[in-house]
């Protein structure tokens, strides 16, 4: 057992000792709970039927079959864990290095909203991260030493699929959130078993069907079709989907996440001549399909996934290789200037010394929003900030992500509706013209708010 833990029981037999000698034999009427501890708190809903906001022991309903059970945690476990009277500390694995570096602003940014953002409860957001190399065994090892170490209030925003996959059992023994892992899974929406986890992207079942119906319906039933996966389970979970619709899938292929570069498995794709192709990858293969695609004398229409979106950090670097490109966005862009919350971004990142045209710093200020927005929801719930609220918050919540698409919400409820982002709008890419520093995305579709349709994932 760490140290830390030791003194942590140590102190608590010492502290319970002195209760129970104040108190002599009142054993029931101190162990008697008021009854407004029973009310729903502010800005949450009850935890679901027969939950109690003041509970925090043994069994809690945090939201329609979502049980969280503190007699499953450790025997240290401590539901304040990580938070100060000054701060409230959260933790971060993610690839700063490798294919996937890409990715590696996204703390940098969501530091950068949470250092200018007012107080929560009177609290700051303090980040600790830590660099992965999107491996999951070092993932791994970063969220071990995160809790021997740091001792965060929460994880969020870990980056990869079979890095989450990796982290999972142990932040779930734990008793640690995982909040709004980078990765659109499937299985980030089973709060019946994984009560502690919640993904932050949309799902990537939900995004390929979506890319289904958009050719059948906008391109036609009998145009031929070839897709390119990464050979993990993030790919996989596009494939599967995929394989399932009713389409005229022509050619397949899966790429190993570690090779150079995906030339050998684009030409494969290339010989097919279909007339869609379907990226299903993510990081450095993104731009790299993109730029053989168009040095090829291929012309397919490109429907890409939605990890790659973001303009500065995969279309920039190929200009104007992704002119044309189809992606299923889900939030606004750094390039809409006229959009009052996305300057407000833009200069937060400016304040940090850091470029919203660059990397993904910019989308980390969009993941800082949601995080913000679920800390204050459960700061607001009787009792204060603490893990059982913030899961509270997390699987009841009901808000708009200022840097989200106009129009969609950001909405959960347990079982009934366990994945946070469920609206979309298909964008086309328009590569900058002279003089123009960045590209932009066109509309090629109304916003479609699938909000609750995904339901829940069951296995």
């Amino acid at each position: 057992m760490r140290a830390s833990r030791l003194w942590r029981i140590f102190a608590m037999l010492l502290a319970l000792s002195l209760v129970a000698a104040a108190c002599g034999d009142d054993d029931d009427e101190a162990g008697t709970t008021t009854d407004d501890t029973e009310d729903t708190a502010d800005g949450g809903d009850d935890g679901g039927e027969g939950g109690d906001a003041g509970a925090m022991e043994g069994e809690i309903e945090v939201a329609e079959g979502t049980v969280v059970n503190t007699d499953d945690c450790p025997s240290d476990w401590d539901p304040e864990a990580g938070l100060t009277d000054d701060t409230i500390k959260l933790g971060m694995s993610l690839p700063e290095s490798g294919a996937v570096a890409a990715l590696g602003g996204l703390d940098d940014g969501m530091r950068a909203w949470f250092d200018q953002m007012e107080p929560i409860d009177g609290r700051s957001v303090e980040l600790v991260s830590a660099d992965d190399a999107y491996d999951p065994a070092r993932a791994l090892a970063n969220v071990e030493d995160f809790l021997e170490s740091d001792e965060p209030f929460a994880l969020t925003y870990l980056v990869g699929t079979a890095n989450v996959l990796a982290v999972r059992d142990v932040s779930d023994e734990e008793c640690m959130p995982m909040l709004f892992n980078s990765t659109g899974f499937p299985a980030w929406g089973d709060p019946a078993n994984y009560p502690w986890t919640i993904g932050g992207l949309l799902s990537y079942n939900t995004e390929a069907n979506l890319w289904c119906t958009y050719i059948e319906n906008e391109i036609g039933p009998d145009a031929t079709v070839a897709a390119l996966y990464m050979d993990n389970d993030f790919g996989l979970a596009y494939e599967e989907t995929v394989n399932d619709c009713d389409i005229n899938l022509v050619e397949s292929v899966r790429h190993d996440p570690a090779a150079p570069d995906v030339t050998d498995e684009i030409t494969t794709l290339a010989s097919s001549d279909a007339d869609v192709v379907l990226l299903g990858t993510t990081g450095a293969p993104c731009p790299q399909s993109m730029a053989a695609i168009a040095q090829s004398s291929w012309d397919p229409t490109v429907l890409l996934s939605n990890t790659c979106q973001g303009i500065a950090t995969y279309f920039a670097p190929i200009d104007p290789a992704g002119d044309g490109v189809i992606v299923a966005a889900t939030a606004k862009e750094a390039g809409e200037l006229e959009d009052e919350d996305v300057i407000a971004a833009r200069e937060a990142l400016e304040a940090a010394g850091l470029n919203p045209d660059e990397g993904s710093f910019y989308t980390g200020v969009t993941f800082g929003h949601t995080v913000e927005n679920v800390l204050r929801q459960a700061a607001e719930m009787e009792g204060g900030l603490n893990r059982i609220n913030l899961m509270r918050a997390v699987w009841n919540a009901d808000f708009s992500n200022p840097l989200g698409l106009e129009g969609g919400t950001y909405q959960t409820d347990g079982t009934n509706d366990s994945y946070l982002v469920e609206a979309v709008k298909f964008q086309r890419y328009v590569a900058p013209a002279a003089g123009e520093e960045l590209g932009r995305y066109e509309d090629v579709g109304e916003l479609q708010n699938i909000e609750g349709e995904t339901g829940t994932f069951e296995g």
